[in-house]
């Protein structure tokens, strides 16, 4: 079972902010990923083993993949930090029994249908209804880039999403 552990998104999932700031936190010794793209991806699966140091272990796995690891050994006897590129992956892996009480949200790229919400933090109006539906569900998600800034609520969701609930 994971010693400690961490649970964020940041659509950029292995760079430096995480693995100079976050990852230290907890002093993480293993990095899972968790993506369904990625994880069939081999190049990219490549990129992002290539950016951490070596004295990290990575895995990346699929939502259902994810759920058989932690069935069999919570992520193993490590201090384990959890990355999503998006929050749609949280519900699925919530609706396959992996949940995760504690979320960070950091950066996910204001594009498309997304509207910025926090920093440089954009949801559509449907992950933004996902993130309130999850956290009436009982998970604890806040907004935080970096480790030292305060923890904010998802309230302000509901001022660029008025008719989320």
């Amino acid at each position: 079972m994971a010693k400690k552990m961490m649970v964020r998104v940041d659509d950029r999932l292995i760079h430096g902010q995480v693995l100079t700031q976050w990852v230290s936190t907890i002093n993480a010794q293993k990095i899972v990923v968790i993506d369904d793209e990625i994880s069939k991806d081999k190049m990219r699966k490549n990129i992002l083993k290539f950016a951490a140091p070596d004295d990290i272990k990575i895995s990346i796995l699929s939502a259902e993949r994810a759920v058989e690891v932690w069935n069999k050994n919570k992520f193993g006897n490590f201090n384990v930090f959890v990355l999503f590129r998006d929050v749609n992956m949280i519900r699925k892996c919530k609706d396959l029994g992996l949940v995760f009480l504690d979320i960070s949200l950091g950066q996910m790229s204001i594009i498309d249908d997304r509207k910025q919400i926090y920093r440089q933090l954009g949801l559509s109006e449907a992950e933004a209804q996902t993130l309130l539906d999850l956290e009436k569900e009982g998970l604890n998600i806040y907004f935080q880039m970096i480790p030292t800034d305060k923890k904010e609520s998802l309230e302000m969701i509901k001022k660029v999403f008025p008719n989320v609930a």
